[in-house]
């Protein structure tokens, strides 16, 4: 049930910051699709059954709310997802932020891209320009908000408690040491 609750508070969340937020504080060229980013912060840090549960409900409301063809963007979310997962499992089960940037910007980059090969296939009608400049927006948007988004995703999953045992554990240790290396870091600097 928790994770139930969770993931309509987090879709909820990121639709509303997608379709409200987004457009009326950042420029057309650095607005992200903040649903990809956010669920594949899940991929990172939560269990792999919500995350993708999870992706394929953004990927739903990313459908409801902006695509030209129901289903495309759940269909590229969840294939970018799992390519990726397959291809960077290791690197993702070890907490850190910035695999999971990495990742978000490579997930943007192939989840738009099999939009763009199924909308064409569906019989889009597809303008190359239009479609390109979109793509290497939301690419460079990837880039500028992959690593805040993967933070503040990381840290919305903590105070849900859906983070896995191994993420879970070296945050608690980091959180543990912090202390520890600022007193050592006092003690070197003279401060």
């Amino acid at each position: 049930m928790r994770y139930f609750f969770s993931i309509m508070a987090i879709v909820a969340a990121v639709t509303f910051a997608q379709l409200a937020l987004a457009p009326a504080f950042l420029p057309p060229v650095l607005r992200p699709d903040l649903g990809i980013l956010m669920g594949l912060a899940a991929l990172a840090f939560a269990p792999r059954d919500f995350a993708f549960v999870l992706l394929f409900c953004l990927g739903l409301s990313a459908d409801l709310f902006g695509s030209a063809r129901f289903g495309l963007l759940t269909l590229s979310y969840l294939l970018a997802a799992g390519l990726l997962l397959a291809c960077s499992w290791r690197e993702l089960t070890r907490g850190d932020f910035i695999p999971v940037w990495l990742l978000s910007i490579a997930g943007t980059a192939l989840a738009h891209l099999f939009y763009i090969i199924f909308g064409r296939i569906a019989g889009l009608q597809v303008h190359w320009g239009q479609a390109l400049a979109i793509y290497f927006s939301l690419v460079l948007s990837a880039c500028v908000w992959g690593l805040p988004c993967a933070y503040i995703g990381g840290h919305c999953l903590r105070g849900l408690g859906i983070l896995t045992i191994p993420v879970r554990e070296r945050w608690a240790r980091e959180t543990r040491q912090r202390p520890i290396r600022r007193v050592k870091a006092r003690n070197i600097f003279g401060g």
